[in-house]
């Protein structure tokens, strides 16, 4: 069966990583699990993900910082943060800076399924875009 797109869950609460992990894995997706951000970095040079589920209140390293980290080396992927201490102002703020969505936790299984589908299908389109235009201007051998 085809993966519906490599989701990479960085979440510091064992429970919750391990456990949406095997949610996603039920309904299609390649699911990476991690406990905190620079295990999260470590996969990120290894390989392709599709989007990124970050909690953004982590130890050592909060969820912002990896963003950060992240769009400062052009990473492409999409973010998801998810926090469970709701701010609107850092919601907003995230959002404006890159973030695809800001969801506070608990979030349903329905709500996090259609908002990892629509972040796979965006880095895809991105992707896509950026084939063709290396199409149209010749650049691809």
């Amino acid at each position: 069966m085809n993966s519906k797109g490599r989701i990479l869950i960085v979440d510091d609460e064992d429970r919750f990583r391990e456990s949406l992990k095997r949610i996603l894995e039920k309904f299609g997706f390649d699911a990476v699990a991690v406990a905190d951000g620079m295990a999260a970095l470590h996969v990120l040079e290894r390989g392709e993900v599709d989007v990124v589920l970050l909690d953004s209140n982590m130890p050592n390293l909060p969820g912002e910082d990896v963003f950060t980290i992240i769009k400062k080396h052009g990473i492409a992927v999409e973010i998801i943060l998810l926090t469970g201490f709701p701010i609107i102002e850092n919601a907003l703020k995230m959002m404006r800076n890159g973030v695809f969505d800001y969801l506070a936790k608990p979030v349903s299984i329905e709500q996090l399924l259609s908002v990892i589908g629509l972040a796979v299908e965006n880095k895809r389109i991105r992707n896509w875009d950026t084939g063709a235009v290396d199409i149209l201007n010749n650049n691809v051998d």
